[in-house]
């Protein structure tokens, strides 16, 4: 758990809407990252720097050095490692009053309980769309709140699924091909708004507020710098959680 009175966080406590009452409750939270990649680097350092008292980071990929365009967390000397634990040591030096658990595995049916119950809040946004569609509905068999993030090319994408409240991931994109996912040609800094926008909105959630983007998808154009909302309605149709769940 977070140390609290030291004067790390007295830029945030001074916060009205924060206080020393919402950095207990960062404290005291744990929060599970699916990923450590592009997307997760800075989110991870946020949330680390915030002082959420407990972070777990799955991840089973190395890195490598076509990473390193947006995966801030690593540098060259890193490459060849399992990014959960070089994300996990270089976030520990950012703040060694938090604790930082890797997990090297693949998530899916088989660990998601064992990984996600002891959680508040879930983050992911993975390459592959099996792979989305798979956590979205392990997130609503077990009732896990979650922020999806993700980017590609030069636009972010952020939203928050709750569920049996808001729309879920397969009600908003219920068409993705097969083979949507891999290698996906992005800029660095979409990637870092992408992880700014779900580090805030993570915050939100875990120091008391409400999620301001279950419902709402938040897409930013790099191109154009431009961020809009999109509302996101729950289908009756849906297979994965029939507008119920």
């Amino acid at each position: 758990m977070a140390v609290i009175g030291n004067g790390r966080y007295s830029r945030q406590e001074a916060i009205p809407l924060l206080s020393q009452a919402g950095q207990r409750r960062l404290s005291l939270a744990t929060v599970t990252v699916v990923g450590a990649g592009g997307v997760k680097s800075p989110l991870l350092y946020y949330l680390a720097a915030a002082g959420v008292g407990r972070i777990r980071i799955i991840d089973f990929d190395r890195v490598e050095l076509s990473n390193l365009n947006r995966q801030i967390l690593y540098s060259v000397h890193d490459i060849g490692k399992f990014k959960a634990t070089a994300a996990a040591d270089r976030l520990r030096e950012l703040n060694p009053e938090i604790d930082i658990e890797p997990v090297v595995e693949r998530i899916d049916g088989s660990n998601f309980g064992n990984l996600t119950d002891d959680t508040q809040l879930l983050i992911e946004g993975g390459d592959s769309a099996e792979g989305r569609l798979l956590f979205n509905r392990l997130a609503l068999e077990h009732c896990k709140t979650y922020i999806h993030a993700s980017a590609q090319y030069n636009y972010a994408y952020v939203f928050t699924v709750i569920p049996r409240v808001s729309a879920c991931f397969e009600c908003c994109f219920d068409d993705l091909p097969a083979s949507h996912g891999g290698a996906v040609p992005i800029i660095g800094c979409a990637a870092g708004v992408a992880g700014c926008v779900a580090a805030t909105e993570a915050i939100n959630i875990l120091s008391g507020k409400d999620a301001t983007l279950a419902g709402r998808l938040w897409l930013h154009d790099g191109w154009a710098n431009e961020s809009v909302h999109f509302d996101l309605v729950k289908r009756t149709e849906c297979t994965a959680c029939g507008g119920t769940h």
